[in-house]
């Protein structure tokens, strides 16, 4: 479920039971997403993690349908990393403090007009699709 293949879609056509966190439900991993955000905690000079977990984030906000996300926060794949880049002739390090795997979560559009009330609109298309955070220091 929770196609990344929602770009050029209508609101709220690509969405599943699991992304709505609807009752009786369980997530499934998806796998390319994690030997993705291993590659890159490799290619950025991370430590791998031996051990990683998902937890659910809890935060009411309109863009989460189902009042928590899913993220690797407190255990992410990849730690203490460094990426090597050139500022004005001279070699620096970014540190990297983390690479893990969350589930993005919809997006909210917001519209006004003169002498209206201001509302916004909610599409869960994206819901659920991983998505790799990389943490800077």
């Amino acid at each position: 479920c929770c196609s990344a293949d929602y770009a050029s879609t209508s609101p709220n056509t690509h969405v599943c039971p699991v992304c709505l966190g609807m009752p009786g439900v369980l997530p499934v991993i998806n796998r390319q997403a994690v030997e993705y955000t291993a590659m890159t905690a490799l290619a950025l000079n991370c430590t791998i993690s031996g051990y990683t977990r998902f937890d659910r984030k809890s935060y009411p906000y309109p863009d989460l349908m189902k009042g928590y996300q899913i993220s690797q926060y407190e255990d992410p794949i990849g730690l203490n990393g460094w990426l090597a880049i050139e500022v004005n002739g001279q070699a620096r390090r970014v540190g990297i403090t983390r690479v893990h795997l969350e589930e993005d979560t919809a997006r909210l559009t917001h519209r006004s007009a003169p002498d209206k009330e201001a509302y916004s609109l909610v599409d869960v298309n994206r819901s659920g699709v991983p998505l790799m955070e990389v943490v800077g220091e």
